[in-house]
């Protein structure tokens, strides 16, 4: 099916198997040596173990869940995916040496740190290696939070972001996210929903990623008050563009930082294309989902899906100060709400392609 430029009228899902595929060039990345683990409980899901997953192998039941997805929502096992310019320079850091001595290589840079299966912003650190002064609290925090939990990170180049007004403001330019839903289909239709959600971030951006010489993360966030470090919370809500980590935030207004892709006029500007004449977002993201997914599908081990499961995903893009979108992740059991529709609305659109799709 061929989706147009710009989607229009009611959203629905657009099948992606006419875009050319384009082999992944990562044969080998991060996670490569936690192949062998299992999957983390909060991988799987509490939906996914209530699942009989014997009774969906003898094909007697369809399961709303894809029997193994790691590939998908793990934060350093996409990179193996993912085509070269689809998904920012990632890696694994095990230990806290081994994230200084990798990061000794790439001679500078700002950085993003994660759990490799966390949600909803939590845990997130920010690393700025311009200078040995920044750099140092950075990973000062970050020694701090490893040495609790003694869990790896996900390094994550930190993508200079497009700036765009927010409508509440006086002309200040926020940082933003698009949030896109996929659904897979059998083995496998893949499809992505017409309507992008432009995820805006409440605080006027700001490029330094220190406050008073300490580094950001998201962990002490839920420590800092009205009466406590002011300059840290609205630094942290400047460069975080999720929205459960938004929406409770003084300044955050539901109609103003969560807003439809085909309704932002400084995105979209009538025809599909951004501003600067470059590729069409919508087309990028389409382009991105259909490259990864092909990738994703040859490796059963890391992505099994079978004729009789489906699967919802919410996948995250950045855009760069070139319109250029790039996949930061992908998450399971995506908010419904982020879309301003019911989860019933949603389904009545997912259950037609599901037909389509396993007619196929």
């Amino acid at each position: 099916a061929h989706t147009p430029q710009t989607p229009s009228g009611p959203p629905s899902m657009s099948a992606l198997s006419d875009v050319p595929a384009t082999p992944s060039t990562s044969e080998q990345g991060p996670g490569t040596e936690r192949d062998k683990d299992q999957p983390s409980k909060h991988e799987l899901g509490h939906h996914w173990s209530k699942i009989n997953w014997k009774q969906v192998m003898n094909r007697q039941i369809t399961a709303d869940r894809m029997f193994m997805r790691s590939g998908l929502i793990r934060k350093d096992l996409i990179v193996n995916y993912c085509s070269e310019g689809d998904h920012p320079e990632t890696f694994l850091g095990e230990t806290l040496e081994g994230i200084e001595s990798l990061l000794e290589e790439k001679q500078g840079g700002r950085f993003v740190c994660k759990y490799t299966d966390a949600s909803n912003a939590y845990g997130m650190n920010f690393l700025d290696c311009s200078d040995q002064e920044k750099k140092r609290a950075g990973f000062d925090k970050l020694s701090a939070e490893m040495k609790l939990d003694n869990s790896p990170r996900v390094i994550q180049r930190y993508i200079e972001p497009k700036l765009i007004k927010d409508g509440v403001g006086e002309g200040t330019l926020h940082k933003f996210h698009l949030r896109a839903l996929v659904i897979v289909v059998g083995d496998m239709d893949v499809f992505l929903y017409d309507e992008l959600r432009v995820l805006i971030a409440p605080e006027p951006y700001s490029s330094s990623l220190v406050s008073s010489d300490k580094a950001l993360g998201t962990l002490e966030s839920r420590c800092v008050t009205a009466e406590g470090d002011k300059e840290l919370s609205c630094l942290l809500h400047a460069h975080v563009t999720n929205q459960s980590f938004n929406k409770t935030h003084e300044k955050y207004v539901e109609t103003k930082h969560n807003v439809a892709l085909h309704e932002c006029e400084e995105l979209n500007c009538g025809d599909g294309d951004v501003a600067s004449g470059a590729e069409g977002l919508w087309d990028q993201i389409r382009k991105i989902c259909a490259r990864t997914f092909r990738s994703l599908g040859k490796d059963k081990r890391k992505f099994m899906s079978l004729i009789n499961t489906y699967e919802m995903f919410g996948l995250d893009f950045l855009v760069d100060e070139d319109d250029k979108a790039w996949l930061l992740e992908a998450n399971p059991e995506p908010s419904m709400g982020m879309f301003h529709k019911t989860r019933e609305e949603i389904e009545g659109v997912r259950d037609s392609c599901l037909n389509e799709g396993v007619g196929d």
